[in-house]
């Protein structure tokens, strides 16, 4: 499919998501989305997501946005290269980032993440220890204060939403 492009300069592809786990069931999007919205509030940000790694892309499964911050949508995906998901998965960057733009000077950073300012991410690891994707949330064009103490936070979230996928792909008991 096309690029979808939108007024703050970020380009996403839609693709349509096959052989996925019933992660958006209404039960599974309710409490995913309420998570969501509450830790976005939280820490400050404009944006909070969960993305799942399929083929080599990064697809945003479930998203949360601040009011008119339509700059992703469930659905919308690009190559794993070109998101700094991957990036931080391998440790090449660091889980909490009060400001890209700082880091940017330092090292490479995928073009995509040009108008971010502060970043957190953390992988979201399947019961069965695959990386199912990420718990990630980012500030446009602006720093947060970010600790490790927000990063265990984010973790613990990380590992419940785990399991709901897990249960509502039938892979674990409730």
């Amino acid at each position: 499919m096309g690029n979808t492009s939108n007024e703050d300069g970020i380009g996403f592809e839609q693709q349509p998501a096959a052989g996925v786990p019933d992660c958006d069931g209404p039960l599974v999007v309710q409490a995913l989305s309420s998570m969501l919205e509450l830790i976005r509030e939280q820490l400050g940000m404009d944006v909070f997501f969960v993305s799942e790694f399929v083929d080599g892309r990064r697809v945003f499964r479930h998203v949360a946005s601040a009011p008119a911050m339509g700059i992703i949508r469930v659905g919308d995906s690009h190559t794993m290269e070109d998101s700094i998901c991957q990036q931080v998965v391998d440790g090449r960057v660091p889980r909490a980032v009060r400001d890209l733009r700082v880091l940017r000077t330092r090292q490479p950073l995928p073009e995509v993440t040009r108008p971010i300012g502060a970043h957190i991410s953390v992988p979201v690891v399947l019961p069965d220890g695959s990386i199912y994707g990420t718990l990630c949330g980012f500030a446009i064009e602006r720093s947060v204060e970010l600790s490790q103490q927000h990063v265990r936070r984010l973790e613990v979230a990380a590992q419940a939403t785990a399991r709901l996928l897990a249960q509502a792909a039938g892979e674990l008991n409730p």
